[in-house]
């Protein structure tokens, strides 16, 4: 899968075919005290993909929630909402507060998200969905 960003604190791959991003978000974020490059390298992905398109967030190696990148993780909400998201799927680690993070931000941008705590369960979650869609 073709990487379009790589960074210490996160990578983001597509596959224009399956019309799909991959999100890997990595333990540097954590500590993050900003993210410079961030909502240009969402929106070079984003141009890249069609209306329906499918993201895969996989957030199990963070660390925690980095409270002062907040406002950029929202602002990358509302992108994937303009750009007509069909589904995101969440990977998280069993630990809940980032669980907690994300349902909050996803109730201010009402993105259409489905959570998970294994890889295999949202990559399957997301094959069933590209099945029903292409129907």
């Amino acid at each position: 899968m073709p990487l379009v960003a790589y960074r210490p604190e996160y990578r983001i791959y597509l596959d224009e075919t399956l019309n799909h991003l991959v999100y890997e978000r990595l333990e540097e974020l954590t500590l993050a005290p900003d993210l410079p490059f961030y909502l240009a390298d969402i929106e070079r992905a984003l141009r890249q993909m069609q209306p329906g398109f499918t993201l895969l967030c996989d957030l199990r190696r963070t660390l925690g929630p980095n409270l002062k990148v907040l406002p950029l993780f929202q602002a990358s909400r509302e992108m994937l909402l303009h750009a007509g998201v069909g589904m995101v799927v969440e990977v998280h680690s069993p630990q809940p507060s980032m669980r907690r993070l994300t349902q909050m931000l996803r109730r201010k941008t009402a993105l259409p998200t489905s959570q998970f705590t294994t890889l295999e369960e949202a990559e399957a979650f997301l094959q069933d969905f590209r099945l029903s869609v292409a129907r």
